[in-house]
């Protein structure tokens, strides 16, 4: 089950639609926004859905420090690392990500504060 949280839209990107600047439980974050029934507006709140897109290797390690901020963007496009804890098959960060089964393959990073590296972090409005 994939929990849903309450955002507001900071910002539409005028040439790439889908990019998405979103506040939700305090954190600004750009996001992709891969499903989208209707058109969104600046300023209006929406329940909606995240999901992060993972590389196929070496996207996680033990975070050196805690961070204040659970997102550091990496470059203009999508990509970012997100902080959090491991928690068995959730990932804890600015969000819960539910089933990422990061867990399957760093098993002994369960219950650790993570630094993880993104490709992307879907919305579903």
């Amino acid at each position: 089950m994939i929990d849903k949280y309450v955002v507001i839209v900071l910002a539409v990107n005028p040439i790439v639609e889908e990019e998405v600047l979103l506040l939700v439980s305090g954190v600004k974050v750009k996001c992709f926004a891969s499903c989208c029934p209707e058109k969104i507006q600046v300023g209006e709140a929406y329940e909606v859905e995240f999901e992060i897109v993972l590389p196929d290797d070496d996207f996680i390690t033990v975070a050196e420090k805690r961070s204040d901020s659970l997102i550091e963007v990496k470059d203009d496009g999508f990509s970012c690392f997100l902080y959090g804890y491991l928690d068995g098959s959730v990932f804890r960060s600015f969000v819960d990500f539910m089933d990422q089964e990061i867990h399957y393959d760093y098993p002994a990073l369960n219950e650790e504060f993570v630094k993880v590296r993104v490709d992307r972090i879907d919305v579903s409005f």
